[in-house]
């Protein structure tokens, strides 16, 4: 009998333990928030100023967030300082279906 793959729900539960644990109060969203909106994004990604406009968190809680997602592998920041865009990654992508279950 074949053994189930746990890799990336493994990897998704050890996250999200980590991002409980380090969690702020944030107005109105979270890190599994910002996969969300970006796994509903045109092509996965979307402008990080809109990210946090669209997340409804203040900005240190959406800075620490977007860190530890893209640190996790969740996301890539590519850009400019002042005109990054956050994409979701494969691994982020799945994470964000689970997330919604």
């Amino acid at each position: 009998m074949d053994q189930p793959k746990t890799d990336s729900f493994t990897a998704y539960l050890e996250a999200k333990q980590r991002m409980e644990q380090a969690r702020k109060p944030a107005t109105g969203g979270s890190a599994f928030s910002l996969l969300t909106l970006l796994a509903d994004a045109p092509a996965k990604q979307m402008p990080v100023t809109e990210l946090l406009a669209a997340s409804s968190m203040a900005f240190g809680p959406f800075a620490d967030a977007l860190k530890s997602l893209a640190d996790l592998g969740y996301l890539t920041l590519t850009g400019q300082p002042g005109s990054e865009v956050a994409a979701l990654t494969k691994l982020g992508e799945e994470v964000s279906q689970v997330a919604r279950k």
